[in-house]
C-alpha cells in the first residue's frame, strides 16, 4: 500500500535504526499503519516506541517528548525500519472511522468495531489483514462477530498464530462456538493447554492465563492477567478475573486490578437483584483482601454485560492520537 495511493498529503520521513531492542520486530512490514510514540529526548536522539519496542531516532525529526503520530512502513531491513509520517491535513484527533478512510476501508459499524479491538490490542495495522478478518467474521452472525474480533485479535499478539492447527483450538476454546461440529472436552483442554503455554509477541501488552474450577456452591473460570515485559513466573501477575456460576446468584465477574495507588476491584452480575447482594458483601470482601496484602482503592458493582473475559479488560481510548504538524 503506497502512501499516494491513499490520498494523504503532507507526508514526511523518518528513519529509525533499532535502538534499545535487540531485534528489529519481525512482524513489522511494509504497509501497515502504526501509532509511533516519542517517549524522550536527549541531545541530538530521541527513544520512540512502535508496537511495544523501543527505538532511537535522530531528533530533529521528531516533534517534542512526549507525542504520538501516524506512519506507514514503507520499508523494513535487516537494521533499519523506514517510516513515512501522516501528516497535517489530518483532523486534530484520528478516530477509527479516520483510520478506516485512511486505509481505504469502509467505515462501516464492523469495520469500525474491529480497528477499535485491534487499537486496544496494539497491534499494526494492516489493511490485508483486515480484510482477512472481516471475511472470516462475516460468516458469522452478526451479534458473534465482536466476540469473534476480540478473541482473534487477542491470539494474533501470541507465537501461535502462524499455526492453523494451534489457531483452531485457541479460538474453538475461547469462544465455545455452539455449532454441530462443537468442540469436544479433550480439545476445549487442549486449547487451553496451548494458551497457557503460548507467549506474547509484542512487548507492553498483558496477556491471559486460563483456569477453571468446579465446587459444591457452583463452577466457574479464573484468569491471571499477566505483564509481558516480565519473565514467566517471575512476577506476581497483574490481575486476576474470575467468573462463578452460582445457582443462586446466576452468572458473577470479580476482577481485581493492579493500578497505580492501589486494586481496582469491580463486580459485574446479570441481574439487577444481584447487584444488592453483591454491595452488601463488597465491604466484607474488601476487608478480607486487605488482610491478605491486598489495597483496594476503588470497588463497584455494576450489571453491565459481560460476554467474554475480553470485555472486562480495558485497553487504551480509540480516539485523542493527535498527529504532529510539522516537517522534516
Amino acid at each position: 500500500m503506497k502512501v499516494a495511493e491513499m490520498g494523504i498529503s503532507g507526508v514526511s520521513r523518518v528513519t529509525l535504526p533499532p535502538g534499545l531492542s535487540w531485534r528489529l520486530p519481525w512482524y513489522l512490514r511494509p504497509g501497515q499503519m502504526v501509532l509511533v510514540e516519542t517517549v524522550s529526548a536527549s541531545g541530538p536522539e530521541a527513544i520512540v516506541r512502535i508496537a511495544g519496542q523501543t527505538f532511537k531516532a535522530p531528533y530533529g525529526e521528531l516533534p517534542p517528548a512526549p507525542s504520538t503520530f501516524w506512519a506507514v512502513i514503507e520499508a523494513v531491513t535487516e537494521k533499519t525500519l523506514y517510516l513515512r509520517r501522516i501528516g497535517s491535513d489530518l483532523p486534530e484527533e484520528i478516530t477509527p472511522e479516520d483510520l478506516a478512510r485512511l486505509l481505504e476501508l469502509s467505515p462501516d459499524k464492523d469495520t469500525v468495531n474491529l480497528l477499535r479491538e485491534m487499537l486496544k490490542r496494539r497491534l499494526p495495522l494492516e489493511r490485508q489483514l483486515i480484510l482477512r478478518l472481516l471475511a472470516e467474521g462475516h460468516a458469522l452472525p452478526e451479534q458473534e462477530r465482536d466476540i469473534f474480533w476480540a478473541a482473534r485479535l487477542y491470539l494474533e499478539n501470541l507465537d501461535l498464530r502462524e499455526d492453523p492447527v494451534k489457531l483452531r483450538l485457541a479460538m474453538d476454546y475461547l469462544v465455545r462456538r455452539r455449532k454441530v461440529e462443537q468442540p469436544v472436552l479433550r480439545e476445549l483442554a487442549a486449547g487451553q493447554e496451548l494458551l497457557n503455554s503460548a507467549r506474547p509477541i509484542t512487548p507492553g501488552v498483558d496477556f491471559l492465563r486460563f483456569f477453571t474450577f468446579r465446587g459444591p456452591e457452583g463452577f466457574g473460570e479464573a484468569f491471571l492477567v499477566e505483564r509481558s515485559e516480565s519473565d514467566f513466573g517471575d512476577a506476581l501477575p497483574k490481575g486476576i478475573i474470575v467468573k462463578v456460576n452460582s445457582p443462586v446468584l446466576g452468572e458473577m465477574w470479580v476482577c481485581l486490578m493492579d493500578n497505580a495507588g492501589g486494586y481496582t476491584l469491580q463486580i459485574s452480575v446479570s441481574q439487577e437483584w444481584a447487584a444488592a447482594v453483591a454491595m452488601e458483601a463488597l465491604e466484607a470482601l474488601k476487608t478480607r483482601l486487605r488482610e491478605i496484602g491486598y489495597q483496594v482503592a476503588s470497588a463497584s458493582v455494576s450489571t453491565r454485560p459481560i460476554r467474554t473475559v475480553f470485555d472486562t479488560l480495558e485497553g487504551p481510548q480509540t480516539s485523542g492520537y493527535r498527529p504532529v504538524n510539522a516537517v522534516v
